[in-house]
């Protein structure tokens, strides 16, 4: 695979994925019956998502910082960081308003979480290209989430995602800018863009699932 070839399928994969999560996202959160019983099932979901990157930036880092220069580890430090103040600061919504943040993997998710630990043993960017895709597609709910969190009385939450809005802007950045410098050989990138079309399946049953409409299943 040339690296023409890796760019073009890469960014056409994160593309989908945020028009993807926009439409379903849309969908869900627009409805005029929307519950916060609804909102908070679907966030409890989402949560764990904030958590596991601490465990996966963690073996990231752990493995592999030798390999990147000082300024990347750094900033993958405060990727870190902020991952798991997204993680406290939504929990306590929760647990404010009854219910119960995710210590272990939701089941609907296994899949996600199993590939990310996969990719982390290939090489030193091919988790990093698996969750560019996850993080960036998200990018494209965090408005929708914020206004109507507001209009269904929940401003603790939009709080919340106004934090994570500005964090994973700069997350997305990152995870780009390491794939640029770091996925340099044939082997590189065909690890990252495995990783990538595992990671496309994934978040597609994602979204169906944490989106999902009244008597439709994910």
């Amino acid at each position: 695979m040339t690296h023409e070839e890796f760019w073009t399928e890469f960014r056409a994969i994160k593309e989908e994925l945020k028009e993807y999560a926009h439409e379903k996202a849309y969908q869900f959160w627009t409805r005029e019956d929307l519950t916060t019983d609804e909102v908070f099932v679907a966030t409890e979901q989402r949560v764990w998502l904030e958590i596991a990157y601490v465990f996966f930036l963690g073996k990231q880092i752990n493995d592999y910082w030798k390999e990147f220069d000082r300024a990347t580890v750094t900033s993958l430090c405060k990727h870190m960081w902020e991952e798991a103040h997204h993680y406290e600061i939504i929990s306590r919504v929760l647990e404010k308003h009854g219910y119960t943040p995710p210590t272990t993997v939701p089941a609907a998710h296994q899949g996600w979480e199993d590939l990310h630990w996969e990719a982390l043993e290939k090489d030193r960017a091919c988790a990093v290209a698996v969750w560019n895709c996850s993080e960036t597609s998200t990018t494209t709910t965090h408005d929708i989430v914020i206004e109507n969190c507001r209009r269904i009385g929940l401003p603790d939450l939009a709080r919340c995602y106004e934090q994570v809005k500005k964090d994973e802007e700069f997350h997305a950045r990152l995870g780009e800018m390491i794939v640029k410098k770091y996925v340099v050989t044939e082997e590189h990138r065909l690890n990252a863009i495995w990783g990538a079309r595992r990671l496309r399946e994934e978040m597609l049953h994602y979204y169906n699932t944490i989106y999902a409409l009244p008597n439709q299943t994910a």
